[in-house]
């Protein structure tokens, strides 16, 4: 049996106003890569914990181990930010039409040593997104947007549409498009992914995507974006 509902989230970008339930726990090991012209940055891995505080909340623990390949400077890695955050959803498909939520998230500051390094940016960043999710025959339909605070940097506004498909009880087929732009809309990054979740026992998932800039990788953004995970749910 396929261990959760059609839903976004890891392996996208793009995430979803589904919580655990409560008492329940969703736990996902994962490993990612982007890649561009001149680095690649890995997670390896990403520990992702989730919570859920009734039925309709969420909270988040997520912090990763960088690793990042420098074509100047080497290979470098160390502990990367923590991002913790609450998800509370406030409207139901079934009595509303559609399901939405919002996902406060703060990525804190991480020790000295990774800022100076370059395994990480400077400083703090506030998100505050809102999903929202509808069935369309088969699919699963899920939209977020949201707004970055960055704390050393200029503001972002952040966005992604995404699709599932069930194509049975333990396979679901997933693509999304998403992108991230200045605050003033003057300079912006757009990647797409197709992915995919594959239950492999009563409690376990297998997550795993890939994906890619839409620009040619001459202009600095992904040329290669990579998901690979375990997901625990309990």
């Amino acid at each position: 049996m396929f261990s959760g509902n059609v839903a976004a989230g890891p392996p996208l970008i793009t995430d979803d106003p589904g919580t655990p339930g409560d008492g329940r726990w969703e736990i996902n090991l994962a490993f990612t890569l982007e890649q561009t012209r001149d680095e690649r940055s890995f997670e390896a891995p990403l520990l992702d914990i989730n919570y859920g505080v009734g039925e309709r909340t969420q909270l988040k623990f997520e912090v990763p181990w960088a690793v990042l390949d420098d074509r100047d400077g080497g290979i470098k890695s160390g502990t990367g930010k923590p991002q913790v955050g609450i998800k509370y959803r406030f409207l139901d498909e079934d009595r509303h039409g559609a399901s939405v939520s919002i996902y406060p998230q703060l990525e804190l500051n991480n020790p000295r040593s990774s800022d100076e390094r370059g395994l990480v940016d400077e400083g703090m960043r506030f998100k505050l997104p809102v999903q929202v999710a509808r069935s369309v025959g088969p699919f699963g339909a899920y939209v977020e947007v949201g707004y970055e605070f960055i704390e050393a940097d200029t503001d972002e506004w952040s966005y992604g549409f995404a699709l599932g498909y069930p194509v049975n009880d333990r396979l679901e087929l997933l693509a999304e498009v998403a992108g991230t732009a200045t605050h003033t809309f003057d300079d912006n990054e757009l990647v797409f992914n197709f992915g995919a979740k594959v239950g492999i026992a009563d409690s376990f998932n297998l997550l795993l995507s890939a994906g890619r800039s839409f620009r040619e990788s001459s202009s600095g953004e992904p040329e290669l974006l990579v998901y690979l995970g375990l997901q625990l749910l309990y």
